[in-house]
């Protein structure tokens, strides 16, 4: 135990003195100290941190782009009554699942547009009959009929597809 509290104190020794080397080879600079220089690079430096932290702000904001507006014509051609009557429908699902059936996700509504028609009714008679638990959709389907969720459902996979 001695010997490694002698070999600790030595180690310790060495690297003082080592250390107090290099403190001797350091120069020494004996020029005069200017207030007005180190004022001016001390503003030089805050003007440059505040230009980095305003690029720093513009990178965080988000970059909105504003969409063209296009009219482009029907989205689905209603050529059958099915379809005529699931675009009436469909009216009241735009308002969570958009015009083109892309979602919002803000409201957590899923993109259902260019769906296959098969697993849209599916996933509407589910929540009708309370297999699949969707409180939000509960009340616009509620008072809808089977023909309703056929129309629908063909109406929703006309719409295109967009990833």
């Amino acid at each position: 135990m001695t010997r490694l509290v002698v070999f600790c104190f030595v180690l310790i020794g060495l690297v003082a003195v080592f250390n107090l080397e290099s403190f001797k080879t350091i120069p020494v600079n004996n020029t005069r100290f200017d207030i007005k220089k180190a004022e001016e690079a001390h503003a030089a430096k805050i003007a440059e941190l505040a230009e980095i932290e305003k690029m720093k702000l513009e990178a965080l904001k988000p970059k909105v782009e504003e969409e063209e507006v296009v009219d482009e014509g029907p989205l689905v051609v209603l050529d059958t009554p099915q379809l005529v009557s699931g675009d009436k429908l469909y009216a009241k699902c735009m308002v969570c699942h958009g015009k083109r059936g892309e979602g919002k996700s803000s409201q957590n509504a899923p993109k259902i547009g260019g769906q296959m028609d098969w697993y849209i009714e599916k996933q509407l008679v589910d929540m009708k009959n309370k297999v699949r638990v969707n409180k939000v959709m509960d009340p616009y389907i509620k008072n809808l009929s089977d023909q309703d969720f056929k129309d629908l459902a063909a109406y929703i996979s006309k719409l295109p597809w967009k990833k």
